[in-house]
């Protein structure tokens, strides 16, 4: 009597939400699953899950993606090789998945007030060439920066979620869509759900997970992607912080208890020396998009190039089959004649 099929119900309630079985990285050796959300540490902990998966890790270099670091490498995720994906899992092997069978599987959650201010200076203002698609809409950031087209840009940009919540720089970029449904907790049977405020926990809790599994280390946690702009009050005010809160009422419903927003109120103001970090790495942005495009450019008129080379290779070749078909022809044609004339 042949064997029941395995529960694939995780894999097949992922798929139901865009994105999140790419954004599930296994390191299934030491029994440890990650569901990144964009903006919470999701870099630095992609790389410790590269780290733990066995990847070699020289092989995360930028190539010819628009990165501004070989650090952001890691999101390319063709480069990841010994880690496998959850589609590319046995159905046996992803039903083994959960903390009933010895799995740590996590996440990291974090204030959607301070998330969309670091995805939008990240995304937006810092000028990422993936941006540049937006550069002509009324709610893009100006440049160079200064206190106050940062915090007037940024309350143009919240207007935007809030008076648009399907516009498709919010449907379509994890870094802005609610965290309850990057999460997909109806799907993945998690350990726990950390607060970003809790990744020292995470370390010491992961450490003992590692060391149960006979695997005690050092966990390979580099910092990456830092924002110059902390999120201050000022930011929020004006009916900003209220907007957020409304667009992700999803997120606070679910989480809201855990986040103090005192810290961000108090935070000290900008100094000139961020505002011009914050404009430096702008300009780096920038400047590789447009070496991107300028490569991109040059690639394709090299392919072009080679492409009718080789349709005059061909046609050449053709030519010289045709001719020397027509002198065998002729050849044989005067052995028939001299031929013929013996004969009589």
């Amino acid at each position: 009597m042949d064997e029941p099929a395995a529960d694939d119900g995780m894999l097949d309630a992922l798929r139901q939400v865009p994105g999140a079985v790419s954004r599930t990285y296994l390191a299934p050796g030491v029994k440890v699953m990650f569901e990144s959300i964009n903006k919470n540490a999701c870099t630095s902990l992609k790389w410790m899950m590269a780290d733990l998966a066995g990847e070699d890790l020289d092989t995360f270099q930028a190539g010819w993606q628009p990165f501004t670091s070989h650090t952001d490498a890691v999101h390319n995720r063709n480069l990841w090789k010994a880690s496998p994906r959850l589609d590319r899992l046995s159905p046996e092997a992803r039903a083994e998945i959960g903390p009933d069978h010895g799995w740590f599987v996590f996440a990291v959650v974090r204030d959607p007030r301070v998330r969309v201010f670091s995805a939008w200076q990240n995304r937006l203002l810092m000028q990422i060439p993936i941006a540049q698609q937006y550069r002509e809409e009324w709610w893009y950031p100006r440049h160079p920066v200064t206190r106050e087209s940062v915090l007037e840009d940024f309350a143009k940009f919240v207007d935007l979620l809030d008076q648009h919540p399907e516009h498709k720089v919010r449907a379509k970029d994890p870094h802005f869509r609610d965290q309850v449904e990057l999460l997909a907790e109806h799907a993945i049977p998690y350990t726990r759900i950390y607060d970003i405020s809790e990744m020292g926990q995470l370390r010491a809790d992961l450490a003992a997970h590692l060391a149960a599994q006979g695997h005690a280390r050092e966990l390979h946690i580099p910092k990456a992607n830092p924002t110059p702009l902390r999120a201050i009050g000022a930011a929020f005010e004006g009916g900003v912080r209220e907007k957020i809160e409304r667009v992700y009422a999803a997120d606070f419903e679910r989480f809201g208890d855990r986040w103090d927003f005192a810290k961000v109120e108090n935070a000290a103001p900008w100094r000139d020396a961020d505002l011009d970090a914050c404009e430096s790495e702008s300009e780096l942005s920038l400047r590789i998009y447009e070496l991107h495009e300028l490569a991109r450019s040059q690639r394709e008129a090299a392919e072009q190039a080679r492409a009718r080379v080789a349709e005059l290779e061909a046609e050449l070749r053709a030519r010289d089959t045709h001719a020397a078909d027509a002198d065998a022809g002729g050849l044989i044609a005067r052995v028939r004649r001299r031929g013929s004339r013996r004969a009589r």
